[in-house]
């Protein structure tokens, strides 16, 4: 009985210390009224919290008590809220939970006046879980919020609190912005353990951009593009070889027409009996004589330009190259440029 009695003063106690916390709690530093307010609203709401769980508490509530302190306790965490906690989930009969708040308890209060009875309940939850075969594990990362995988079994995030069979375990700790964390851990058979990482941040490296190729000239076209008009490949005179060609068997064939008209006017000039009538005859024979030859030159100098372009059309290793006739009065000639 009074074992009983002295609990319930040590429980009542306990709440006392967890509603001076929530009476006396500072203001957290805002940067603004409007921070400030929303700080205010919080520790109003856990306060409120808390004495509906004290209240649940009282009652024999105790899984809603557990859920009342919880809620306080997110909204603004205090060691007395863990110790609340752990005793609630005692009264369930829940040493993992109990044994996870307590060892909470002790981790935000190690200096607590009751430091050494909490550590007598820690030891004995501890060995209440090896008798089934677990122990507990409590991992905590700095920054929070790492995913924790246990022999590659993503179990949670920190911080995490789970048992485990004893024995050798390996962690992975992960989390965007740090670098992966391992460490193997050796759970003993009757004493919890907590793991506790400080993640490393990762490094950036930053590519420098790719400097893009220089786009060509707009007076030089890239010689990998044929330039504006002109196929790519093949042919590029199209019909004006075969033109010339023509033209070129045209101005012979006046020029042997030409010649056979000069022929007749000579033989008409030596059948004349007047001096008028035979020069007369003999102005015509040297006009046709004249006209033949420079259509025999002109025909020559065509075909000769024809072939060449036709050559030159048909060759596609050559670049560069221009062809053409330039005729002036008594003669035409063939020119030719370019890069063979």
């Amino acid at each position: 009985m009074f074992a009983k009695a002295h609990r319930n003063a040590r429980w009542l106690t306990a709440l006392s210390i967890a509603a001076a916390v929530f009476a006396h709690l500072p203001p957290a530093l805002a940067d603004s009224p409007s921070d400030e307010g929303a700080t205010e609203q919080r520790r109003s709401d856990a306060k409120a919290k808390y004495q509906q769980g004290a209240e649940a508490y009282t009652a024999g509530h105790f899984k809603d008590a557990v859920d009342l302190f919880l809620a306080a306790d997110r909204l603004a965490p205090s060691a007395p809220l863990s110790f609340n906690i752990a005793r609630a989930y005692e009264k369930l009969g829940d040493d993992a939970g109990a044994l996870r708040w307590y060892r909470d308890y002790l981790r935000r209060n190690p200096a607590a006046a009751n430091a050494s009875t909490v550590a007598a309940l820690i030891t004995s939850l501890a060995h209440s879980l090896q008798k089934k075969g677990v122990q507990q594990l409590s991992v905590l990362t700095s920054p929070a919020g790492a995913t924790v995988s246990v022999d590659d079994q993503p179990v949670g995030v920190t911080p995490w609190t789970g048992e485990l069979s004893p024995g050798n375990h390996h962690l992975l700790l992960s989390q965007r912005g740090y670098s992966d964390a391992e460490l193997d851990i050796s759970l003993l058979p009757d004493q919890p353990l907590d793991a506790t990482v400080r993640l490393e941040q990762r490094n950036v490296v930053t590519e420098a951009p790719s400097t893009p190729a220089a786009a060509p000239s707009a007076a030089e076209p890239s010689s990998l593009q044929p330039a504006r008009g002109e196929p790519p490949h093949g042919k590029r005179l199209g019909l004006v070889p075969w033109i010339t060609l023509g033209a070129g068997g045209a101005a012979l064939g006046g020029a042997l027409t030409f010649e056979l008209l000069r022929r007749g006017a000579q033989s008409d000039a030596e059948q004349q009996t007047t001096q008028l009538g035979y020069q007369d005859r003999l102005n015509a024979e040297q006009s046709r004589q004249t006209t033949a030859r420079i259509l025999l030159g002109a025909g020559g100098a065509l075909l000769a330009a024809g072939g060449l372009m036709l050559l030159l059309d048909t060759d596609g290793s050559s670049h560069g190259t221009s062809a053409g006739v330039l005729c002036i009065p008594g003669t035409c000639a063939v020119t030719a440029r370019g890069k063979f």
